[in-house]
């Protein structure tokens, strides 16, 4: 498949976790002959392996210096220091090869006040200011779930650990890229967290509604939502069909805001009897962004990611499972077959390293 963008590339993970195994799934996924290092407890859930390691071959805890400085990306995900305990300091590595790549992903980055920190992807959550938004307003926050905070530093892991080996194909020096998981959850906030670092007001949670012409409704049938700009709300209006929302309380952008309790009143109206299927055809009809809330086995019958060749099915020791693909269309991509632990030591060894068998 010599079409994968990645094809070449020689990637070396350590750490095991999610996120440095997330970033690494794509890297395999597009190319890349991805080497994880096993350890000696598996720190991956069963259905963790399944979706995080196709595709990648899998090797013992030993000589990784030599397949350290053989490869073109280094990615760890473990507390600052651990690559340098392991003999892998990244600023000796790469004085050895300037071209190499490492990212290194922790909770709280490689240095500052909070680096030395115990920490869960909870935490990570939270300190980056993302649960100030979850839940409802004048109870306790809710966590979100999925593991999202070490599956974001794995998103951001991927993307800058690929944009730096790029440039070192161009200018032929890599990088030693630091990503914080408490830093990734911070740029989720959009508006909020500038809008409280410039007028100094803290953000409240608001539930399922940050307004009543952005969020998640009850309906005939499950949850439903809506997400309109100010452009769409004409049209969101029309779709509705209230003949009160003609009025300038709610057709004004400001007084809308004032009225924003009975506007969503009404909403929670509109969309009670509606269900999921009419809540999308609407949505299309009148060009509205409309969406609905499925269960994840509806997620897995989904006729629109089925046709994107979104999942992967993958053997695995007790049965084939589905899990998530290629993120999106563009390139090539190879779903790859799990491997088992320390399987492929001599194989990476010879075709890195020219050692024989």
């Amino acid at each position: 498949m010599s079409d994968l963008p990645l094809t070449g590339v020689r990637v070396l993970e350590i750490g095991g976790g999610i996120s440095a195994a997330f970033a690494t799934r794509w890297m395999a996924g597009f190319g890349a002959d991805v080497v994880r290092v096993d350890a000696a407890a598996e720190a991956l859930g069963d259905d963790q392996v399944a979706c995080l390691l196709p595709g990648k071959r899998r090797v013992a805890a030993n000589g990784l210096h030599e397949l350290a400085l053989a490869a073109d990306i280094v990615v760890e995900d473990g507390k600052p220091g651990s690559l340098a305990a392991r003999g892998l300091n990244p600023e000796t590595l790469r004085r050895e090869r300037p071209r190499l790549v490492i990212t290194s992903i922790s909770s709280f980055g490689k240095d500052g006040p909070y680096a030395g920190y115990e920490s869960t992807n909870l935490v990570a959550h939270a300190l980056g200011g993302i649960l100030s938004l979850t839940g409802s307003p004048g109870r306790p926050p809710l966590c979100n779930g999925g593991s999202q905070a070490e599956y974001l530093g794995g998103l951001n892991g991927f993307s800058a650990s690929v944009t730096a080996y790029f440039g070192a194909l161009v200018h032929g020096e890599g990088d030693w890229i630091d990503i914080s998981l408490q830093e990734c959850a911070a740029g989720m906030l959009e508006l909020h967290g500038p809008m409280s670092a410039a007028t100094g007001e803290r953000s409240e949670r608001r539930a399922n509604q940050t307004s009543a012409v952005w969020g998640i409704y009850p309906c005939a049938d499950g949850f439903g939502g809506v997400c309109a700009l100010a452009r769409q709300i004409p049209a969101l209006f029309a779709m509705v069909g209230d003949p009160d929302l003609e009025d300038e309380r709610f057709t004004d952008p400001h007084k809308r805001l004032e009225h924003n309790d009975e506007l969503e009143a009404r909403m929670w109206v509109w969309f009670s009897d509606k269900t999921r299927a009419e809540l999308l055809q609407l949505g299309v009809e009148h060009k509205v962004p409309t969406g609905v809330v499925y269960t994840p086995k509806e997620v897995l019958g989904s006729s629109s990611l089925q046709e994107r060749g979104f999942f992967d099915a993958i053997d695995t020791p007790t049965g084939r499972a589905q899990v998530p693909g290629r993120p999106f269309l563009g390139f090539a991509w190879r779903k790859g077959a799990l491997h088992a632990a320390c399987a492929d030591t001599e194989a990476v060894r010879r075709d890195w390293l020219g050692e024989n068998a």
